[in-house]
């Protein structure tokens, strides 16, 4: 994540989507992971936004406390946090809270209805970070539009996806950044952690060729 950051800050023009594809729940993934979300927050950047995180019980924290709040919040890292990531321990102001319901419209389901159940804005230290209650992948920027974020003027996007969220995202981006840390979806098969699987097997080990039998 902090290499897909600098790479992004050196592309001219914005926005620059860095899709944290290790994390994406359209893979089974829980969604909360928080390796890119620390990574921003140790780059100190102001011009970003990150849609979105899955973690339900800060969404419902922010609701109780009402926009315009400052809530001590364990943000994500609530899953797996050994692989994951931890929680992000901030205090974060509460720009606003949403029931995290629209219209896609992107090519991949538009018109479809889509609910991420309670959801909230919430700024830590200058950057916006979307926290919703039901793990999905992002697909177009009708979340960031529902917490009245225009990611036209931002630089950074992150979001949460491997390759659905290109049908929308692409046209209107300076440029796409995978990163791939560690995750429950992760594009590296060696980085996963087989318990039971026959060895030599393709693509893992060298030499092996793939068979359809």
């Amino acid at each position: 994540p902090a290499e897909a950051i600098q790479q992004a800050l050196a592309i001219e023009g914005g926005p620059v989507v860095i899709a944290e594809v290790s994390d994406n729940p359209g893979s089974g993934a829980p969604g909360d992971s928080t390796h890119l979300l620390r990574a921003m927050l140790d780059a100190k950047l102001t011009d970003a936004a990150f849609g979105f995180i899955y973690d339900p019980e800060t969404a419902e924290q922010a609701h109780r406390a009402g926009p315009g709040a400052t809530i001590e919040a364990r943000i994500g890292g609530k899953t797996d946090p050994d692989l994951l990531g931890a929680p992000v321990e901030v205090s974060a102001y509460v720009k606003c809270c949403t029931d995290g319901q629209f219209i896609a419209q992107s090519e991949m389901g538009r018109g479809s209805r889509r609910d991420m159940g309670k959801m909230a804005r919430l700024v830590v230290d200058g950057i916006d970070v979307i926290v919703g209650s039901e793990s999905q992948q992002t697909l177009d920027d009708e979340l960031f539009r529902l917490h009245g974020i225009d990611v036209s003027r931002l630089k950074i996007v992150a979001l949460k996806s491997h390759n659905h969220f290109r049908a929308y995202f692409e046209p209107i981006s300076a440029a796409i950044i995978r990163t791939d840390p560690p995750g429950w979806a992760t594009s590296n098969l060696q980085n996963l952690n087989y318990q039971r699987i026959r060895r030599p097997i393709w693509p893992l080990d060298d030499g092996v060729e793939w068979s359809p039998e």
